[in-house]
């Protein structure tokens, strides 16, 4: 794993610096052992966990959408999601997030919110389960440009129970080269991350400076987005990425940064607390994941992200605070 890159720079030069990912297929019938591993870890990699066939129909679906889009390379299979060239793309329709291939997509909702998926939530969580109506969707081309930058999903998703679980699902294989997901080794017990920026909320701001409160009331009663002037000018409680630089993450906060190549089929599910990023993708080939959340149905939904119109980061869910 030593040739693995952020955004063009070594991740690392020392085999100390990587780790692969513990596997837990070996105990996906064992609450309790699952249970240890999590708290242990923060983490649960389950290769194998879904149904591979479904999870091919997404990424059928999901192809299909980047084929119709101009994105794809069609001088290649589209099941392959060879992706245009630098020169030949000309940057319409796509970014690393792009949550509208998720929309109405019932091949995606099978893998993410049926079957395996939810019966293991049931099983390891000990109950009725809910989950989240938006459904985070990344596609992350070629190139250093794309990689995601470290972060703790808590500063997005914290107005209801601590007790939330993410999974990240791969719609295809990923082999080290494109980019996989990562995790920060031990970043969920580190206590002084968790009382600074993992307290925050990416949708506070500061009501007591200047005009803020009234810019958003104002955004507000109009039933419109923030202007990008406006936003700017805006004091807001955190940005949401725990830094820009995955390298500079690693030496500050300690612990390797751990993943896997990953197979259509498998699932990653970690904690809000846990710090996770991705390297670049050095293939010829798009990575398309998804980012989706689950919890106990008996306990509080954050309402940013529930509903057939969820808030998410928009005029709705921003709130005021005293700084």
């Amino acid at each position: 794993m030593l040739d693995l890159t952020y955004r063009g720079e070594p991740l690392g030069r020392e085999q100390d610096d990587f780790g692969q990912l513990t596997r837990s297929d070996d105990c996906v019938t064992d609450r309790e052992e699952l249970r240890r591993r999590f708290e242990a870890e923060g983490y649960l990699y389950i290769p194998g966990l879904l149904d591979r066939d479904e999870v091919l129909a997404a990424r059928t679906e999901v192809m299909q959408r980047l084929w119709d889009a101009g994105i794809l390379d069609k001088r290649h299979p589209m099941i392959d999601g060879i992706a245009l060239s630098e020169a030949e793309y000309d940057g319409a329709a796509t970014g690393p997030f792009m949550p509208y291939l998720a929309k109405n997509n019932a091949a995606l909702e099978k893998v993410l919110y049926d079957g395996p998926m939810i019966r293991f939530y049931e099983f390891f969580l000990g109950g009725p389960v809910s989950h989240f109506d938006y459904t985070w969707f990344r596609c992350k081309r070629p190139g250093r440009g794309d990689a995601t930058t470290p972060h703790c999903d808590i500063v997005y998703m914290s107005r209801g129970t601590k007790d939330l679980y993410t999974s990240w699902t791969p719609f295809g294989d990923v082999p080290l080269e494109m980019g996989g997901l990562m995790v920060l080794e031990g970043s969920h017990r580190n206590q002084d991350l968790k009382s600074s920026y993992g307290s925050t909320d990416v949708d506070l701001y500061c009501s007591n400076v200047g005009d803020q409160d009234a810019v958003v009331q104002q955004a507000r009663d109009e039933d419109r987005e923030l202007t990008t002037e406006e936003r700017q000018s805006i004091q807001w409680n955190s940005t949401g990425a725990y830094s820009s630089d995955a390298i500079g993450a690693r030496r500050e906060l300690g612990g390797r940064w751990l993943t896997s190549e990953y197979e259509m089929g498998d699932l990653l599910l970690f904690s809000m607390y846990l710090m996770h990023a991705s390297s670049d993708n050095r293939s010829n080939a798009v990575r398309i994941s998804s980012d989706s959340r689950y919890q106990l149905a008996s306990q509080p939904q954050d309402e940013r992200w529930i509903g057939d119109d969820p808030p998410a980061h928009g005029i709705r869910a921003k709130r005021g605070m005293v700084c």
